[in-house]
């Protein structure tokens, strides 16, 4: 039953695009896609799961493994990709 479903995430992803000095946006840009002057970096990839109602979860890991991502995500300050 879908009812009792409170969150419901699924196959969400973020990658973050990576340049290795400032200049390298404007490069980009005026490139428009040509050439790549940034690197990919997944924060999150393909994420699924559900929550329902009277459940509690945590979200643990290391540094960096994407906990802030995807709880922005969820609450709608930040945009999946």
């Amino acid at each position: 039953m879908s009812s009792e479903i409170a969150v419901r995430v699924s196959r969400l992803s973020k990658c973050y695009q990576i340049y290795g000095k400032p200049q390298d946006r404007l490069k980009q840009s005026l490139w428009r896609g040509k050439r790549r002057f940034f690197r990919e970096f997944w924060a999150l990839r393909d994420v699924s799961f559900e929550v329902k109602k009277g459940e509690m979860v945590g979200i643990i890991g290391r540094n960096g493994s994407g906990k802030s991502t995807l709880l922005q995500i969820i609450c709608g300050t930040l945009a999946p990709t």
